[in-house]
């Protein structure tokens, strides 16, 4: 526990209504206790002491608004984290110093309960809510979380029997002796559905610079069950995404330049499954819980939030006493609970049925996890919460290699850009007009340029600032033999080299084809906290096809592929994926259609 200096606490830690009353009272009836405490154990002055208390009782009165409790002794997890949660996200500009203050307050208050003994609630509550601090062992940096004692029979038994297993080792089949990918490590658009159908997936790979059509049965065949959706990358598809990365982190698969192939630790479990299995599953299950428990991008509070309730459910429910499935609607339920944003819920629930669906956990009167995975979800909440304070480059699965998450914190305060993007010597002319918050960092606007251009991230890119040779942005460790490696595109934000009208800066995919795209500033305006982070306002021209030969390559295709007399017209029309009667306009652009994938992605 670090000291903390005297200090003053600011409004965001105060609490509110009759919440914030009961608050008061409760903490008043163990000041004296929590004061002696301060002096005698953490040689902290009186004054500090009382400093301290003031985040205790802003927590606790949120605390108070989604239950009827007024004890400040024993609290709920779940619903305890939530408060917590609520507490962190509303300091004003997310000070660092602020919300550490009130993590170490907090925090101390609860070691004060149970140095003390005055904690009045069961024992395994006390575990869980030490764990939503992230709270570790000296030993073994593991949430405490106490695993149940099984044989390695029983626990191999039991990770054996989940659906997770099967579809693991049905996905690892599937890949045999390896497949294609991208250079970003994504899978080809031509075995999607193959990986997909082996963890149970209806979903196929389809080029985006075709026109999309409704899918078709063939003549004769029954409707599916599940309609098969298309998409156009693995990461569109994030039950695949999960997976695949979930068997790299694992050791059981290796990702190159152009393929993936199965580890030998991974072959000599398909041959040998009594002899590899256990430590196989035990490390495959705590990846893919890990994993699953991240956010990917973090823009949107409704996910931030939704996963630090299920961080705080998964934890409630290893337990002796897991969460009661009333309590959890309740806490989930808009108007009802605490949560102010549908969509958290809804991810919450989502994500919870999946998870069971796949044997992580039991939905039944109460939320639960099996015996035999309790120790791998200690490791899996370990991993989730080393991840933060980790100095090596994370791993994020729902990224390509070359597409690392952006490290930048979200400034709902930041300016917004009004930004054209435009390829270059395109004709007919292809750019978009994009509003974009200006803290989103470079890794972020990459992602945004793919999607506005139908780019698929097969191949590698970079920001250039000052043309040649300028200033170079892009994955950090990435670059070639010619040039020193480019500034890391996560840690620099937009606003950091477009902050005023006329700014540009270059852009280029694929250094095959080389597609250059033009970046202006057109407009600077105020910050919008209730607008999405980017949205497209307007546009013109198809994004081309990967892989089509850069601007004059692309404009061949064009003709060929509706002239039905050039002498590569069905090979085109085959490679688009066109179907008869079809026409390619290349000056076709659909806004609304962009705007979709941008709230997917944002």
């Amino acid at each position: 526990m670090t000291k903390k200096n005297k200090r003053s606490s600011k409004g965001a830690i105060r609490g509110t209504s009759v919440g914030a009353l009961r608050a008061e009272r409760a903490i008043g009836a163990v000041t004296k206790g929590f004061v002696d405490w301060c002096e005698q154990a953490q040689d902290f002055p009186a004054d500090t002491a009382l400093l301290l208390l003031e985040p205790v009782k802003a927590v606790a009165g949120l605390y108070f608004e989604s239950t009827p409790s007024a004890d400040v002794t024993s609290f709920e997890p779940i619903p305890f984290g939530h408060a917590f949660s609520q507490l962190m996200e509303g300091v004003e500009g997310q000070d660092e110093e602020e919300l550490d203050f009130i993590f170490e307050s907090v925090h101390l208050y609860i070691e004060f309960l149970a140095d003390t003994g005055a904690w009045t609630g069961p024992e395994e509550h006390l575990l869980a809510v030490h764990a939503l601090f992230h709270a570790e062992s000296e030993e073994s940096g593991m949430p405490q979380i106490i695993a149940p004692e099984l044989t390695p029979a029983q626990e191999l038994e039991g990770l054996a029997g989940t659906e997770l297993a099967r579809r693991m080792e049905a996905l690892l089949r599937w890949l045999g002796t390896g497949k294609d990918v991208t250079s970003t490590g994504a899978l080809r658009l031509k075995d999607i559905e193959g990986a997909a159908a082996a963890i149970g997936v209806r979903a196929k790979g389809v080029k985006p610079s075709a026109k999309y059509q409704p899918e078709a049965l063939l003549a004769g065949e029954p409707a599916p069950d599940v309609a098969v959706r298309s998409v156009k990358s693995m990461h569109e598809e994030p039950k695949l995404a999960l997976f695949w990365a979930a068997l790299e982190v694992a050791g059981l698969m290796d990702v190159g330049a152009t393929r993936a192939w199965p580890t030998p630790w991974a072959d000599s479990f398909l041959e040998q499954p009594d002899l590899e299995g256990l430590e196989v599953l035990r490390e495959f299950t705590a990846a893919f819980v890990a994993l699953s428990m991240q956010t990917g991008e973090v823009w949107d509070p409704a996910l931030i939030e939704a996963a630090s309730v299920k961080t705080a459910i998964l934890v409630a429910a290893t337990t002796d006493t897991p969460p009661q499935m009333e309590s959890i609607d309740t806490l989930l339920t808009v108007g009802v609970g605490p949560l102010e944003d549908k969509l958290t819920g809804e991810v919450v629930r989502a994500d919870l049925e999946y998870l069971a669906e796949l044997g992580v956990v039991t939905l039944g009167a109460r939320v639960e996890v099996p015996p035999a995975l309790v120790a791998c979800m200690a490791v899996a909440l370990a991993d989730a919460f080393n991840d933060e304070n980790d100095d090596e480059d994370d791993f994020d699965p729902f990224e390509a290699s070359t597409a690392r998450a952006a490290t930048l914190k979200p400034n709902p305060k930041a300016p917004i850009l009004q930004l054209k993007i435009s390829i270059k010597q395109a004709s007919p002319p292809i750019w978009r007009r994009l509003l974009v918050r200006s803290d989103l960092s470079l890794g972020q606007l990459h992602r945004i340029i793919q999607a506005s251009f139908e780019w698929l991230d097969y191949h590698l890119h970079e920001f250039r600032v000052g043309g040649y040779p300028g200033t170079v942005y892009g994955v950090a460790g990435a670059g070639n033999h010619f040039e020193d490696p480019p500034l890391d595109e996560a840690a620099t934000a937009i606003g950091d080299l477009l902050a005023a009208e006329r700014d540009t800066i270059a852009y280029t995919y694929d250094f095959g084809d080389d597609w250059e795209h033009s970046i202006a500033v057109e407009k600077v305006l105020p910050a919008d906290a209730s607008v999405p982070a980017v949205r497209c306002t307007g546009g013109r021209g198809r994004g081309p096809a990967e892989d089509s030969g850069g601007v004059w390559g692309w404009s061949g295709i064009v003709e060929a592929v509706n002239n039905p007399a050039h002498e590569e017209h069905l090979e085109y029309r085959d490679w688009l994926g066109m179907v008869p009667g079809e026409h390619l306009d290349p000056k076709e652009f659909i806004k609304d259609d962009l705007n979709e994938d941008l709230i997917r992605l944002f």
